[in-house]
C-alpha cells in the first residue's frame, strides 16, 4: 500500500466536506473506539454508547475508465484488514422492483484517511499515484477548506412535516395487524417519512457525525442528491472468507435521569416482545447467509445484545458465516438486500405489502451504502437514521417492525423515539 501525507488538518477538512464538489466520507473501521457522553459509568457491566472512532475515510470524484462492476481489478495485496483503500463504492437504493446493484457502484483508485486524533490526512492507495495526482487532491482539498473558512454558513433547525398523520400511521398499522393475523406474514417493517422543503444539499453532516457518531454512518454528495446518515446498522461485512451481518431489532428510548436510561435497558433486554422479534430477523439472515456459505458454517455468535447509541438502545445479533470458496462478491450482497431487519418476515410477502401501505418510495431510506475494496474486503451498512436531500427538498423517515402483538402508540412513539433528536439538529 501507498500512502501520502497531505499536510491537511484534519480538523478541517471534516467542517469543510461539503463544499467538496463529490465525495463519500464514513467512519473508518480500523479507528480508536472511543464513546460518547453517554456512557453510563466505569462500571464494565453498564451499557455503554457505541462509538465509530477517531477517524473517517475520504473519497473524492470516481474514476470514471472504470464503468462497471466487473472490470474491478483485484489487488496481490495480502493486507486483509482496516477500511477502504481503493476499489467500488457506491449507494443502493431500497428496491421498489428488482435493484440494478451493478448500476450502482463507482470505482475509486485511492482515498483519504482523516484522523482526527493526529489531525493528520493521508492519501492511501493500492497503486502509486503520480505527483500530480497528488498535487490536484491538495487543491480540491485546499480549497474547499479555503472556501470552509470564507464562507459564513449559518445552521439552523429544520421545519419537518409529516408526510402522515397519526390517522394515516393508524389506518395503515390496523392493514398490517390484518396481514398478521391472516398469516401472510409474521413481522412488517412499517415507515413513515418527515419532508423539508429547503434545499439541504449543501448543508455541513459535520453537525449530525459528531452528535451521533454513528459506526455506520456516512456522506455522500453526487450530483444529483447528498446523503446524510447516521446509521448503525451493519447489513454485511466480508473479510476474507468470514461473512458477517448485525441485525437490529428492538429498541427503547435514551433518557437524561441515570435511573430511568438504565431501567429502560434492562426492560428491553428482558423484553419477550422484542427478543421474539429480533429472532425472527436473525432466522431470515440465517438463511440469506447460507446461500452462499459452506455447509453447516452458519452461527448465531451473538443474541439479544444490548447497543447504547445517542437517542435510544437498541438489541443487536450477530450471525456469521464461511463464504463458499470463488463466490463473487456482489452476488452475497444481492442476495441478501435489503436487510430483513427493515423489510420483516417472510421478507418477499413483507416487501409487498411495504410497497402497497407506505406514503411513497423510500428512495435511499432503508437502502445500502458500502463499498468492495480491492483486496476482497467489502462493508455494507442498512442507511436508516439518514436524511436524503434533493434541491427540491429532503425526507428523513422513521419505522419499525410490527408483530402480532404490537400496540399502536408505542410503535408511533418508537418511531421518533428514533428520528427527532436527527430532526431537531441544526444543519
Amino acid at each position: 500500500m501507498f500512502t501520502y501525507n497531505l499536510n491537511i488538518s484534519a480538523a478541517n477538512l471534516l467542517k469543510s466536506v461539503h463544499f467538496l464538489t463529490q465525495c463519500a466520507l464514513f467512519p473508518t473501521t480500523t479507528a480508536h473506539q472511543h464513546y460518547n457522553s453517554l456512557t453510563l459509568s466505569s462500571d464494565p457491566t453498564e451499557p455503554k454508547a457505541s462509538g465509530s472512532g477517531s477517524a473517517y475515510t475520504l473519497t473524492l470524484s470516481p474514476d470514471t475508465g472504470f464503468n462497471t462492476l466487473t472490470n474491478t481489478r483485484v489487488s496481490t495485496e495480502t493486507h486483509s484488514s482496516g477500511g477502504f483503500i481503493s476499489g467500488w463504492l457506491g449507494v443502493i437504493d431500497y428496491p421498489n422492483d428488482q435493484p440494478a446493484i451493478n448500476k450502482s457502484f463507482s470505482y475509486f483508485n485511492f482515498s483519504i484517511l482523516i484522523d482526527t486524533e493526529s489531525d493528520t490526512c493521508t492519501a492511501q492507495s493500492l497503486y502509486d499515484l503520480n505527483p500530480s495526482e497528488l498535487s490536484s487532491i491538495k487543491d480540491e482539498l485546499n480549497s474547499a477548506i479555503k472556501l470552509s473558512s470564507n464562507t459564513t454558513q449559518a445552521t439552523k433547525t429544520r421545519t419537518w412535516a409529516h408526510r402522515w398523520g397519526k390517522t394515516q400511521y393508524n389506518k395503515a398499522f390496523n392493514r398490517v395487524k390484518n396481514y398478521l393475523a391472516s398469516g401472510d406474514t409474521y413481522q412488517i417493517n412499517l415507515a413513515m417519512p418527515f419532508i423539508c422543503n429547503d434545499n439541504l444539499t449543501n448543508a455541513s453532516p459535520y453537525p449530525l457525525l459528531t452528535k451521533f457518531n454513528g459506526r455506520h454512518a456516512c456522506y455522500i454528495k453526487r450530483n444529483d442528491r447528498t446523503i446524510f446518515s447516521v446509521s448503525p446498522e451493519r447489513l454485511i461485512r466480508i473479510n476474507g472468507q468470514e461473512l458477517t451481518t448485525s441485525p437490529i431489532k428492538g429498541t427503547a428510548p435514551r433518557s437524561n435521569n441515570l435511573s430511568i436510561d438504565r431501567q429502560n435497558a434492562a426492560d428491553l433486554t428482558a423484553s419477550i416482545k422484542n427478543q421474539a422479534e429480533n429472532l425472527m430477523i436473525v432466522d431470515l439472515l440465517r438463511n440469506d447467509l447460507s446461500i452462499h456459505a459452506l455447509p453447516h458454517s452458519v452461527k448465531v455468535e451473538k443474541l439479544y445484545e444490548l447497543e447504547s447509541h445517542h437517542n435510544v438502545h437498541h438489541l443487536v445479533s450477530t450471525i456469521s458465516a464461511k463464504l463458499k470458496p470463488d463466490t463473487i462478491l456482489i452476488d452475497a450482497i444481492r442476495d441478501i438486500f435489503p436487510g430483513g431487519s427493515i423489510t420483516g418476515a417472510p421478507k418477499k410477502r413483507a416487501m409487498e405489502i411495504i410497497k402497497e401501505l407506505e406514503a411513497q418510495p423510500r428512495g435511499a431510506y432503508c437502502g445500502s451504502f458500502g463499498y468492495i475494496d480491492d483486496r476482497g474486503i467489502c462493508d455494507f451498512n442498512i442507511l436508516i437514521r439518514t436524511i436524503e436531500a434533493k434541491k427540491e427538498g429532503a425526507v428523513c423517515w422513521g419505522g419499525g417492525g410490527i408483530v402480532i402483538d404490537s400496540e399502536l402508540e408505542s410503535e408511533y412513539q418508537e418511531i421518533f423515539n428514533k428520528v427527532q433528536q436527527i430532526l431537531d439538529t441544526p444543519l
